[in-house]
């Protein structure tokens, strides 16, 4: 599956959010209308992975945050 991210997401949250979808097991295309493409943003401290086509969501994380931010 390819991953589109949002612009506000670094570059350095990237690849830590490649491997937090790989190990969500997030099937190979949307069930829901078969796109091969996800899109994922950044909203505030929850990481939104949806559709990129249809907008189905897979899933929602939230980001722990370290001390002093």
């Amino acid at each position: 599956m390819k991953i589109i991210f949002d612009p506000e997401v670094t570059e350095e949250l990237k690849e830590e959010i490649r491997s937090l979808v790989e190990e969500a097991e997030i099937d190979k295309k949307c069930p829901e209308c078969g796109a091969q493409e996800i899109y994922v943003a950044l909203l505030g401290r929850i990481l939104d992975v949806k559709c990129y086509e249809c907008g189905h969501s897979f899933l929602e994380i939230e980001m722990e945050t370290e001390e002093g931010e």
